[in-house]
């Protein structure tokens, strides 16, 4: 786990370029409430879908009771624009359905399958990702900091997928994934020796 957040800071630009906002002490306060509260959501997800066939509920429940908080705390304090135009919905809604509810549905089906090690260390590839695109999409060059930082990542990442193995399998797949060849059954649902 500390190689993985090394990973994670230098991938995110913490010995990069030279260059923080106004006030770093207040952005890094707002950005570990904010992983709290990632890891808070993260974890009620995972409730709410256990034993649920249906993945579009939580993400429904979380959409909702994020607009719902926007309203709230938004209005009183900035105010919200609630028709913003055309292209700006055009564009929320793109954004909504490709990052959001295409990528919480996938995300949603996959957390009661994995272990909380190896989801939580496959959440964390998003800054490697965003790395990735901002070389691709943006142009943008990585330092030699944040490269590292990515290698760091994927190899922390490989190393925690390889531990949920159970010792017994050779397949090398964990025991959730792999079926019984007697049954055809996947080992989630059957009983596993």
């Amino acid at each position: 786990m500390p190689v993985l957040l090394a990973g994670v800071a230098l991938a995110g630009g913490i010995a990069g370029h030279g260059t923080s906002g106004t006030d770093p002490v207040l952005g890094s306060l707002f950005g570990a409430g904010a992983g709290l509260a990632y890891g808070g959501y993260l974890f009620l997800t995972r409730l709410a879908g256990h034993g649920q066939e249906h993945r579009a509920q939580p993400v429904l429940l979380a959409t909702l009771g994020a607009g719902a908080a926007s309203l709230a705390i938004g209005g009183p304090w900035q105010g919200v624009d609630l028709a913003p135009g055309w292209p700006a919905l055009g564009w929320l809604a793109v954004l909504a359905v490709t990052g959001q509810v295409c990528g919480w549905m996938l995300i949603g089906a996959a957390l009661p399958r994995l272990g909380a090690d190896v989801a939580g260390a496959l959440l964390l590839l998003q800054p490697v990702l965003a790395v990735a695109l901002g070389a691709v999409i943006l142009g943008e060059r990585p330092a030699l900091a944040q490269l590292a930082g990515c290698g760091l990542v994927v190899t922390a990442i490989r190393l925690a997928g390889r531990g949920s193995v159970s010792p017994r399998d050779d397949s090398g797949m964990g025991p959730r994934a792999r079926g019984d060849a007697r049954t055809g059954e996947r080992a989630d649902r059957a009983e596993v020796p």
